[in-house]
Formats: C-alpha cells, structure tokens, sequence
C-alpha cells in the first residue's frame, strides 16, 4: 500500500488549520482550547518542513549517485567498471 504523503499532509493541516481558525473565532471556547489547535498547527508546519528537506535530501543523493555512475562508465574500462559499481553497492548499502 502506497501512502500520498502530499496529500496526508496536506488534508491534515487543512483540518488543524479548520481547527484552529474555529476556536480562534469562538468566544466561549477557552484559551487552552486555542493553544492545543494552535500547537497542533505549528507542529504540522514543522513535520511538513522536515519532510520536504529530506525528500530534497534524497533526491540530490540519487543525483550524485547517477553522476557518480555515469562518470565511471567514461573513466573505468569496461572489465573494471563492475568493481566501481560492487564498492558503490556495498557503501550504499
């Protein structure tokens, strides 16, 4: 099963966000009621801020690979280059 992460989040900071707004408006909810809709709403900023970095992260990781690779295709000769690729491998786990 694969999760949309975008659109978990993104459906789950619009409810935070409902949230927040509501018990702003509501005079009779109390002020800890507030806070609780607030906090929630900073830490999924948060989350979502830290999730994008890593996926930023991964991507330029895949990008270096990929350099990497193709540079040792045009460095190494042929019946060298499978050695490159095995320690490449074994680093990358």
């Amino acid at each position: 099963m694969q999760i949309d992460l975008n659109k978990e989040i993104t459906a789950h900071f619009t409810r935070i966000e409902g949230l927040a707004e509501q018990a702003s408006k509501d005079q009779d909810e109390s002020f800890s009621s507030r806070a609780s809709a607030m906090t929630a709403l900073t830490a999924i900023i948060k989350e979502l801020t830290k999730t994008q970095a890593e996926v930023i992260n991964m991507e330029l990781i895949l990008k270096t690979e990929q350099a990497l690779i193709e540079a040792a295709k045009e460095i190494f000769p042929s019946d060298k280059y499978h050695i490159f690729t095995e320690k490449l491998n074994e680093l990358l786990g």
